[in-house]
């Protein structure tokens, strides 16, 4: 059978689209390759009217704002019910679900559900945000820095921001609050939150459903994830009462209609310059990428070793998979010519609007060029400042000595002048560190600190001081070895002895380690000041070039992620992939597929109670969904919602094709992925018995509430 040619395959699937989707929207607002990330206070109702033909009124916004919440975990979530009920995802709650288990309770593998009010659990370390009021402070910060040096500014920036917060935060007994700088400084925002310090968990799936398809299927779309959970805020020991929750929607959603994602985005880098993005391709992400490959290998190393590190490794090594595969797509994006040259082009744009203006020109003209002699800088001794410090990807050891040896430097110092480590604020967690029962875990820190010194020798000259300190003529492998086995930083007892004996014993140890550090401490202390400098340097210069782009664009531009709230318009809508479509919507006949096409292996196995109850699904529902909507990580856990201020999906990833999005938007292929709401009700009272669950989602109140 002759094959059609792929050019013609790949037109016939972009006519498959609906109409909307063939053409960029006109007007882009302009252009959007700043994205679609809005603010609350300044919503792009021109916009949205003119595109969507939707204008929300105040008190539909109003609304939207004081449902969507922040977790501490990262994350977003949402309010859906009257009764203090949380929506968000598994992964998010993962620390709660894990740290709330009694005794022989596995609720990663078995899941968790509390039919009842008295069995929900306290979720330690968990607080919600919940976003009140929105102030700019613009003035008040630029008053204050005034026309300082780049380091005078950075320190009364910091110290006027405190002192705003600190403010705001007496107001109330559970107010949190934070100055939100947006567009690298050319706004300042304070955000008023309220905030919920008791939080219980309420149900959470298996994590083989919500995380279905694994690492290989991290990223991509089609999916086939049920990754949701659910808490409940609590006040005076009550569920809390929030009247601004989202309704559940009923019918949910079809391809085309027009959505909206709530949530706390955590950091994109499109007002970045081409010379920033230029350091992040070739100096800071191949390097992270390095790291992170070297810590994923050492974590299966370390989970293959025992069937309890296995379990106790689980979360660290989605984490790192996850960092991974994103930096991996964020770092596509800028090795791909076009979309670099499309961001050349915009910058350049934006330049001659800035030169055509004298008086811009005269302010801001020069930002730019700044911009780019401080990464110049910055990659000159990139390298070094990787290996000058304490971390060493994760090892306990190295890092504990660090403390040690700082300690008395640094506890001789007025408080603001020492490092934040060493503060009152933060001193007793770190004597705890230094001094606590925990023991080193020996094996990991030896195959931890290997890798590290493997990737050591490969970078530093063996006359470099550090390499010399660490290892010497030794293999890496017999340095870490020698230096594990040589310390007496494992033992509690010993290090607390060497606390109490002060500067003296630490200055006269011989633990590898201390000598280690003592090696690292100046070398660290250099670079982190050259490298402050150049920061406060960049801060100042991406501060005019902020300026000049509200100068020219006004609030038609959105600004950059900051992990503060935003609002992001989108359609549901299927997407041309690999010559042919990506369906806007799969279902459960598809979860079954995948795992019989991959005979259960382990990525795609179904949890127990998956494979019993198949029968009792409408397989036909919509499971996943894709939609046009600006996300990227900390959108997880964010509302999917309507026109109506109703609950539609739960977003819980993009896709693979909208990675390189982070540094220029786009809409062609880039998609924000959730679960679909008809998909949470029906696997709540279908699979897991949760029907005053599901009867709580779609009444909006707890029965006998």
């Amino acid at each position: 059978m002759s094959r059609r040619p792929l050019v013609l395959v790949a037109l016939l699937a972009l006519l498959a689209l609906p109409a909307r989707a063939q053409q960029a929207p006109a007007g882009e607002y302009p252009g959007l390759e700043t994205g679609k990330m809005w603010t609350f206070d300044v919503p792009p109702l021109e916009y949205w009217a003119k595109r969507y033909g939707f204008k929300p009124t105040p008190e539909w916004l109003a609304h939207a704002q004081l449902a969507a919440v922040r977790l501490s975990s990262g994350c977003s979530a949402s309010f859906v019910s009257l009764n203090g009920l949380v929506m968000t995802n598994h992964h998010c709650a993962r620390g709660c679900i894990v740290s709330s288990a009694k005794p022989g309770e596995d609720p990663l593998t078995d899941g968790f559900y509390a039919p009842t009010l008295e069995e929900e659990r306290k979720c330690e370390g968990l607080v919600l945000d919940q976003l009140q009021e929105i102030t700019d402070v613009t003035g008040k910060v630029a008053t204050a820095i005034g026309n300082a040096p780049p380091d005078q500014a950075a320190k009364r920036r910091a110290e006027t921001i405190s002192a705003i917060e600190k403010e705001c935060g007496a107001t109330q007994p559970d107010a949190f609050c934070q100055v939100v700088t947006m567009y690298r400084g050319g706004q300042y925002k304070l955000y008023r939150f309220r905030r919920f310090g008791d939080v219980r968990l309420v149900m959470a799936p298996e994590d083989q459903i919500a995380f279905f398809g694994g690492d290989p299927d991290n990223f991509t779309y089609p999916r086939y994830d049920v990754d949701m959970s659910f808490v409940r805020a609590y006040v005076d020991g009550k569920p809390a009462l929030t009247p601004n929750y989202f309704r559940w929607s009923k019918a949910g959603a079809k391809e085309g209609d027009l959505v909206f994602v709530i949530g706390n985005p955590g950091s994109t880098g499109r007002l970045n310059t081409v010379a920033q993005l230029e350091y992040l391709r070739d100096v800071l992400y191949p390097a992270q990428l390095a790291q992170l490959d070297r810590r994923i290998k050492v974590t299966q190393q370390l989970m293959a070793t025992s069937e309890e590190r296995g379990k106790a490794l689980r979360n660290q090594l989605f984490g790192l998979q996850n960092s991974f595969k994103a930096i991996t797509g964020y770092d596509a994006g800028l090795l791909d010519p076009q979309l670099m040259a499309r961001k050349r082009a915009w910058e350049k744009d934006f330049q001659g609007r800035v030169d055509a203006d004298p008086e811009l020109k005269k302010q801001y003209g020069k930002a730019w060029q700044e911009v780019a002699l401080v990464q110049k800088e910055l990659a000159s001794f990139a390298k070094e400042r990787r290996w000058y410090n304490f971390a060493a990807d994760g090892t306990r050891l190295l890092t504990m000595a660090g403390l040690f040896v700082r300690y008395p430097v640094e506890m001789a110092k007025p408080d603001s002048l020492r490092l934040p480590p060493f503060r009152e604020a933060n001193r007793r967690a770190t004597e705890n560190y230094m001094t606590g029962s925990s023991v080193a875990d020996t094996t990991a820190e030896r195959i931890m600190l290997t890798a590290f010194f493997d990737a050591m020798v490969n970078e530093l000259p063996s006359t470099d001081p550090v390499r010399r300190a660490a290892i010497g003529t030794r293999s890496p492998a017999e340095a870490a070895a020698a230096l594990v086995s040589g310390t007496m930083l494992t033992s509690p007892d010993q290090r607390r002895a060497l606390f109490q004996g002060g500067a003296d014993a630490i200055a006269a140890s011989t633990d590898p380690f201390i000598r280690l550090a003592k090696v690292i401490d100046p070398l660290d202390r250099q670079m982190a000041a050259r490298t402050q400098a150049l920061i406060d340097r960049e801060s100042s210069a991406s501060e005019k070039v902020a300026r000049a782009l509200l100068a020219v664009f006004g609030n038609r531009v959105a600004p950059d992620a900051t992990f503060s709230l935003r609002i992001a318009d989108g359609e549901i809508l299927r997407y041309p992939m690999n010559g042919t479509l990506a369906p806007a919507f799969t279902t459960f006949y598809g979860l079954y597929d995948r795992n019989a096409g991959f005979n259960g292996e382990p990525a795609w196995a179904l949890p127990k109670k998956w494979v019993e109850r198949r029968d009792r699904l409408d397989l036909a529902t919509p499971l996943d969904a894709v939609s046009t909507a600006d996300i990227i990580g900390g959108n997880s856990g964010s509302p999917v919602i309507n026109r109506d201020a109703e609950v539609v999906g739960l977003i819980f990833d993009g896709n693979i094709e909208g990675l390189p999005l982070r540094f220029l938007f786009s809409e062609k292929v880039g998609r924000a992925v959730h679960v679909d709401s008809r998909a949470i009700v029906e696997s709540l009272r279908k699979v897991y018995d949760a029907g005053a669950l599901a009867d709580e989602l779609v009444a909006g109140t707890r029965g006998g509430m």
